[in-house]
């Protein structure tokens, strides 16, 4: 375990699941700027790649469902693992120091 998964709460943190979510979320917001500047440059023709980042969208999203239905249940209420899981996503992205969440 390097210095910034640490960082991220268990039960995130052993879940390769929620590990999984957050890298398909990252590629799929690098792979829309790429395919952004792939249809200005290389014009619309190009526009068929925008397939990359639907498809990764849907791998984060069938991958936070796993994960939410191993975590949840180890939390008292729907309030604390939403707050929880966001700030274990803050972390694994290393966005968390001073990072405030609204209940």
């Amino acid at each position: 375990m390097t210095g910034w998964t640490a960082r991220v709460e268990e039960p995130f943190r052993s879940d390769r699941r929620f590990w999984h979510s957050v890298a398909a979320s990252v590629a799929a917001l690098v792979s829309v700027v790429a395919v952004v500047l792939a249809v200005t440059l290389g014009g619309s023709g190009l526009a068929f790649l925008a397939v990359l980042p639907v498809l990764l969208l849907v791998l984060a999203a069938g991958e936070a469902r796993a994960s939410t239905a191993r975590t949840r249940p180890q939390f008292d209420s729907r309030a604390q693992w939403r707050d929880a899981e966001r700030r274990a996503v803050a972390a694994a992205l290393g966005i968390d120091r001073g990072l405030r969440f609204r209940r």
